[in-house]
């Protein structure tokens, strides 16, 4: 009789065990999803992007250098721009894109550099660089992926 109440008392202690940790594992699975959710809400009440079509055609990139990321902590961002922009449609796009006037726009051309790999003469790209000051304040997030 002793052998058959261990095996009895065995499996009811297994059942009971096994429903306990499966109740505490979907507290913790809901506790999680809503700090995903918090998260989430957190990031996109810091990115205010908006969406303009055209933006990408002038605005190019942004340029990442060390100069550039020094300038960032007094308000200045640079982007590379086609050589055809100019700063009235500069200033159209960046307001299109992250949603700030800027207060300033200082453009400089670059002109492409002579290249040559044997014989084979070639030229690289012209471009300009834009650089937008930004009122007090305000604030572009342009190294999030970096």
């Amino acid at each position: 009789m002793s052998f058959l109440n261990k095996i009895l008392n065995k499996t009811d202690d297994k059942d009971s065990e096994k429903k306990e940790p499966a109740v505490k594992v979907e507290k913790k699975q809901i506790e999680k999803s809503e700090k995903k959710e918090e998260v989430l809400m957190s990031h996109q009440n810091k990115t205010k992007k908006h969406e303009d079509p055209l933006a990408y055609r002038v605005i190019t990139k942004p340029l990442i250098t060390e100069k550039t990321t020094e300038l960032a902590q007094l308000n200045k961002y640079v982007f590379v721009v086609p050589v055809t922009a100019n700063k009235k449609s500069v200033a159209e796009r960046i307001f299109g894109i992250y949603g700030v006037k800027p207060i300033k726009i200082n453009i400089i051309k670059r002109p492409g550099k002579v290249v040559h790999a044997g014989r084979i003469f070639g030229r690289t790209k012209s471009y300009k660089k834009a650089i937008i000051t930004l009122a007090v304040g305000e604030k572009i997030e342009v190294y999030e992926g970096v």
